[in-house]
């Protein structure tokens, strides 16, 4: 969280102290996720089909920047996500929790308007605005996952914890909606991979025997819902650009 808080105030920093030269943007995200070799497992062992960390959540704040003459646009964004799972009437766990810090590097290609003059929102310009603001995006990125188990017996006493870097890569869509010249409503519909995910000492209920050992490794799925509120506080202090 220490270095989540870090980034936060560097992404800050180089909004404030950049001329604001563009747009800046807060992402609230919906996750649908799976994970079907740790939901086997540890379904085997809960004796019920509980779907771990099926859903989530996530907020991210970005800086856009883009090319000159064609409408390829790039968001990096510092993002943290949260998921949780709590079992009923289960032997040894009470809840597991995942968490990240992520960097994602979003570049979106406007590919119904790719020759527009776009150093300007979108939705002010002439023409039909599904072909100004439809985006495909690409994008890479790196998190850092905490997986951690609090056990039903003592609300006190918590499981290890796995901490990973994973490697991420999403695809999707998206449309800008201007309200305004000052704000823009993006919504966004995406699919990630990741890399491998590797839970040492998976907790199993029920007090496994001494030495028993349960390492488990899966790769996440994500299907994600963003809605992306985009700032142009240039556009307030200069007017509109040309």
């Amino acid at each position: 969280m220490k270095l989540f808080s870090n980034l936060l105030i560097f992404f800050c920093f180089l909004i404030i102290f950049n001329d604001l030269n563009g747009q800046f943007g807060l992402r609230l995200k919906y996750n649908d996720q799976s994970l079907s070799n740790w939901d086997n497992n540890l379904g085997e062992y809960t004796q019920n089909n509980s779907k771990i960390f099926n859903t989530g959540y996530e907020v991210g704040l970005d800086y856009w920047f883009k090319l000159k003459k064609r409408r390829i646009e790039f968001m990096p964004e510092i993002s943290y996500n949260t998921s949780r799972t709590t079992f009923i009437n289960s032997t040894g766990i009470d809840h597991i929790n995942l968490s990240g810090i992520n960097f994602n590097f979003h570049s979106q290609i406007y590919a119904l308007d790719m020759e527009g003059d776009c150093d300007c929102p979108t939705f002010s310009k002439q023409g039909a605005s599904i072909n100004k603001g439809l985006f495909f995006h690409f994008t890479p990125g790196l998190g850092y996952h905490t997986t951690s188990t609090k056990l039903s017996e003592n609300s006190n006493i918590f499981g290890d914890e796995v901490k990973q870097i994973v490697f991420r890569a999403g695809l999707g869509i998206g449309l800008d909606i201007g309200l305004s010249d000052l704000l823009t409503i993006t919504p966004i519909l995406s699919y990630y991979f990741h890399s491998n995910m590797q839970w040492d000492n998976m907790p199993i209920p029920g007090r496994p025997q001494p030495g028993q050992i349960n390492n488990q490794s899966d790769n996440l799925k994500q299907l994600q819902f963003t809605l992306r509120l985009g700032f142009r506080p240039d556009y307030g202090r200069r007017g509109r650009r040309r």
